[in-house]
């Protein structure tokens, strides 16, 4: 049986650019659909249909996906830059229920994080991170196996790895059987603020949303949460680790994103304003009064 999750959604900013995206998207979205009676919404930003194309057909063939909210936007910029402040934006103000999940496609939690993080927000929490913070938080996950050619699939439910993962019931012991520390100066598997994060929806709203002056991949994980931590609102931990779905990095996923510069200023400049001083920048960005 399904757990009852309808009160929440899942919003997936997507841009399909390796073969390893195109098969953690469909590992993640199957895993939610079938563990849990939810709404999960994915925008696809892109100058092609991949996941309709590719991914929707296997998804369909694994799970029910009444739940699931597929939405196309062609806005490739030129700088083949994915905009994922923006679409995450435009996903919360499109969603209806009480609590948004910001939700990486790279990732799976543990049956009990979703369903204690929805808790926590029931009570004090404004928004909650499900797993901890700092060593043995984030277990990457190397998959046996990769999507390149229209025989994988076709014949994805096949493969070895995907069959036990379906025979078990989605159980995240076939994850364990592949995951490892990545060792950091921060320390062994450490996690912070990205990934995953649950917030009560309007006081996402309230709170600025995602700054879209950060594009591509930057510091706005950190950015989000110092503010949240500055407007005094409560933030809540679940004590358990995520699996972060390996894959290859482009520029929208590493350091060499050619915003990084730029990214990095506007980090350095945010984070030396007073609560007041970033209340007041919030309700100013064109962004954010053109959505309230």
């Amino acid at each position: 049986m399904k757990t009852d999750l309808k009160n929440t959604t899942f919003i997936v900013p997507l841009r399909i650019d390796t073969g390893d995206r195109l098969r953690n998207v469909i590992l993640s979205t199957s895993y939610l659909l079938h563990h849990f009676d939810t709404t999960v919404m994915i925008k696809e930003v892109d100058s092609e249909h991949r996941f309709e194309e590719f991914a929707l057909p296997i998804i369909k063939r694994l799970v029910n996906t009444d739940n699931l909210i597929h939405v196309f936007q062609d806005d490739y910029r030129d700088d083949d830059a994915f905009h994922r402040t923006k679409v995450l934006n435009d996903m919360v103000m499109e969603s209806t229920t009480d609590v948004v999940v910001n939700y990486d496609t790279d990732l799976i939690l543990p049956i009990s994080s979703y369903t204690q993080a929805v808790e926590m927000l029931g009570g004090e929490y404004d928004v909650v991170y499900p797993y901890r913070f700092g060593n043995h938080a984030e277990r990457k996950v190397n998959m046996p196996f990769t999507i390149e050619t229209q025989e994988d699939m076709n014949g994805f439910e096949s493969i070895d790895w995907v069959n036990k993962f379906i025979e078990s019931e989605y159980s995240c012991d076939c994850l364990d059987e592949h995951f490892f520390y990545y060792q950091s100066p921060s320390g062994e598997g450490y996690g912070e603020y990205g990934m995953v994060q649950f917030f009560d929806r309007q006081v996402y709203i309230d709170g600025g949303l995602e700054n879209e002056g950060f594009i591509a991949y930057a510091p706005e994980d950190v950015e989000r949460h110092h503010r949240w931590k500055t407007l005094g609102y409560n933030i809540g931990r679940v004590d358990d680790h995520a699996y972060h779905l390996e894959h290859e990095r482009t520029q929208n996923s590493w350091y060499h994103n050619p915003h990084m510069q730029r990214n990095n200023q506007l980090w350095e400049d945010l984070k030396v304003l007073t609560k007041e001083q970033l209340i007041e920048y919030y309700k100013n960005q064109e962004y954010y009064k053109s959505r309230v």
